[in-house]
């Protein structure tokens, strides 16, 4: 494998492995994928980046078959920190150690404190993060086009614990449409402003109702198939739990 700078050449083929990834790891709809890719990805911006000086982009030549051919790349933003702006591996390239090989030469280029943002829609990542000491003590928007996308705000050092800790007291059931639901406390799922905890459809708990939110209180709590949850009344949001090293 061989990890060396991004040229022009190199173009074409990080919009295909951006969008690949995006397809395969990310809670996207196809209109959002191509917003992002035709905002980040496209031939201007991507030249701009590889000519700014206080941008680092980076590819790992690997290889496929018979072949060797760009497989993942990182693109980080210089200044008073190095901010990772993305990071993407050829899905059919995961558990081959690229994206560990791009970060550790990220780190290698330079003392100054790591940063790195991933949207909240990623299917994986975080822990990868975590394993090189990246902690996640923060949120914020960005725009690409006309749309807001959350991200996730990873730093160096000692993150935030706040959002392991309820905000309102957790009651031993709730009352829902007349039935009173017991609340499993030592059954917590991590949110991002406080933990959610599971609730039963009897004292016997062996049928699991759905979820509270102890950041508001509220048991409106909406998932969807990638055990994504986010409650109606004040947003708090889990994401999903499949994040897997070996993808990446």
């Amino acid at each position: 494998m061989e990890i060396r700078p991004a040229d022009s050449e190199d173009r074409q083929r990080v919009e295909t492995l951006a969008r690949d990834s995006f397809r395969t790891s990310y809670a996207l709809s196809p209109q959002q994928i191509e917003t992002i890719v035709e905002n980040e990805f496209d031939d201007e911006t991507l030249a701009e980046r590889l000519a700014d000086s206080d941008t680092t982009v980076l590819v790992a030549e690997h290889t496929a078959g018979d072949t060797e051919q760009v497989q993942g790349f990182i693109d980080v933003a210089g200044g008073t920190e190095r901010t990772i702006r993305w990071l993407h591996v050829d899905p059919e390239a995961r558990g081959e150690g690229i994206a560990t090989a791009l970060l550790e030469s990220v780190r290698e280029d330079d003392g100054t404190p790591l940063v790195a943002r991933i949207l909240e829609d990623a299917v994986e990542g975080g822990e990868f993060l975590e394993d090189f000491g990246l902690e996640s003590d923060d949120n914020a928007d960005v725009t690409f086009g006309n749309e807001e996308f959350a991200v996730a705000v990873f730093t160096e050092g000692e993150g935030t614990e706040d959002a392991n800790e309820p905000s309102v007291p957790v009651p031993e059931s709730v009352t829902i449409d007349g039935t009173d639901h017991p609340i499993e406390r030592d059954e917590t799922v991590p949110g991002r402003e406080a933990p959610f905890f599971s609730t039963y459809m009897g004292e016997d708990r062996t049928e699991q109702y759905g979820y509270f939110c102890s950041n508001c209180g509220s048991t409106d709590i909406a998932g969807d198939g990638l055990d994504r949850l986010e409650c109606s009344e004040c947003g708090n949001l889990h994401l999903a739990d499949e994040w897997d090293d070996s993808y990446l």
